[in-house]
């Protein structure tokens, strides 16, 4: 068994996937100085894209706002109310979101968010929309679509103005009010609902990340940091860190890129994702097969999802498990572990490239407070533990810094009508 796990470990190496082959320290750097460039301006695969939106601000008691999350593949509509400064959350459907099954135009993706949302104008006059899709926001908070990802489909949207468009569709349904619009991303709406839901008082600094189907962050920059914008005030930062491309690449990730709708882009978003990480490792063992590491039965298995793989380290009999002969088991467990322990190293450089920005963390009893949220973050088998122990290994012991996750149900929701309400 150990000489299947050195010469699984020898192939890691050579189609560039062992993690040992990311310098985490001299990524953290880069990631760093990728994000001064963005807030500069200048050429950078991290946008760094302003929200115009801050997490200061104590919320009226008995308003209810009418918040929209558009995340992922599902689609959640609420009224959030908050009492005592706390958030309560009623009339909340989830659904699928339009484009997420089949391919949609705008029009009908616009009017079908528009008829959910009807009932609804009946109690409130402000939306906080969380959009979890690139987007360019504006200073009056509205915002232009730049594209949909993560497997939604939306014809002709790109370009289009969310706010405006949805207020357009549902003033031709009978509102005759104004409404108030607030748009922000699924990181930027996590962050303040963490804000809304813990005592930020209690931490040196704080971040926003959301790893799920897709990865981003985001954190509370100072003004006089954003000189790409003239005399901007302070505010969040929507850093689109799944662009990150200053990153050692290998292989199975150049293939599962190229595969991909968008080849390109989200590089780093394609090696660590819930969306793209099953696509790594299976295109890692069909390399695999073809050097003859794994049996030939991998070398045209269909992509594996994080679900299947982690049923199969549970010894869980499934597709995996079937195509597995001999010592194929052994060596496809050491490949799921390698792969996440490279995705744990890489979510732990942008973590602390956050943490270094902001200049937190920097006692035990003040820790940097990274709002986390989505499903690969929380229910993935070995990546929060591997990540743990890159945070306790890098950002403690090398960095001398100390951070916490925190986490709770619905801050999507509770933070875009937080932020509806104080900006």
């Amino acid at each position: 068994m150990e000489r299947i796990a050195a010469k699984t470990d020898d192939f890691m190496r050579r189609i560039g996937m062992h993690p040992e082959q990311t310098d985490i320290g001299e990524t953290t750097r880069r990631c760093v100085s990728e994000m001064e460039r963005g807030l500069r301006g200048e050429n950078s695969s991290l946008t760094m894209i302003p929200t115009y939106i801050s997490a200061r601000g104590t919320p009226p008691d008995d308003v209810p706002v009418i918040t929209v999350d558009a995340g992922g593949t599902n689609l959640r509509l609420a009224l959030v109310t908050f009492r005592q400064g706390r958030p309560e959350i009623s009339h909340l459907e989830v659904c699928p979101i339009p484009g997420s099954l089949h391919e949609v135009t705008a029009d009908e993706f616009f009017g079908e968010l528009a008829d959910k949302l009807l009932p609804l104008t009946a109690f409130g006059d402000r939306i906080g929309f969380c959009f979890s899709y690139p987007a360019e926001i504006f200073p009056d908070r509205d915002g232009r679509i730049l594209r949909f990802s993560k497997g939604v489909n939306v014809k002709d949207s790109a370009g289009l103005v969310i706010g405006k468009t949805l207020k357009a569709r549902l003033a031709e349904r009978g509102v005759t009010k104004a409404l108030g619009f607030t748009l922000l991303n699924d990181t930027a709406a996590g962050m303040m609902g963490g804000a809304a839901e813990f005592s930020v008082s209690g931490f040196d600094g704080i971040c926003g990340l959301i790893l799920g189907t897709g990865f981003n962050t985001c954190y509370p920059e100072k003004g006089t940091e954003i000189t790409k914008l003239k005399n901007a005030e302070d505010m969040i930062i929507n850093c689109e860190t799944g662009n990150f491309s200053c990153l050692f690449r290998g292989r199975a990730d150049e293939m599962t890129d190229l595969s991909s709708e968008n080849p390109g882009i989200g590089l780093c978003e394609k090696m660590i994702s819930g969306a793209y990480l099953g696509k790594v490792i299976t295109n890692t063992a069909r390399l695999a097969a073809e050097e003859g590491l794994l049996s030939a039965g991998f070398a045209e298995a269909r992509p594996f999802a994080l679900p299947e793989l982690d049923d199969f380290l549970r010894s869980v009999c499934n597709r995996v498990s079937g195509l597995c002969r001999g010592g194929d088991e052994t060596v496809m467990r050491r490949i799921i572990d390698l792969s996440f322990a490279r995705a744990a190293k890489l979510i732990c450089v942008n973590i602390a490239a956050l943490c270094l920005k902001c200049d937190g963390g920097k006692r035990a009893e003040r820790p940097f407070c990274v709002v986390a949220e989505g499903s690969t973050f929380y229910k993935s088998l070995l990546l929060r533990d591997k990540l743990e122990v890159c945070v306790k290994e890098y950002i403690a012991g090398r960095l001398s810094r100390h951070i916490v996750f925190r986490g709770a149900d619905k801050l999507t929701l509770t933070g875009a009508a937080l932020s509806a309400l104080i900006n």
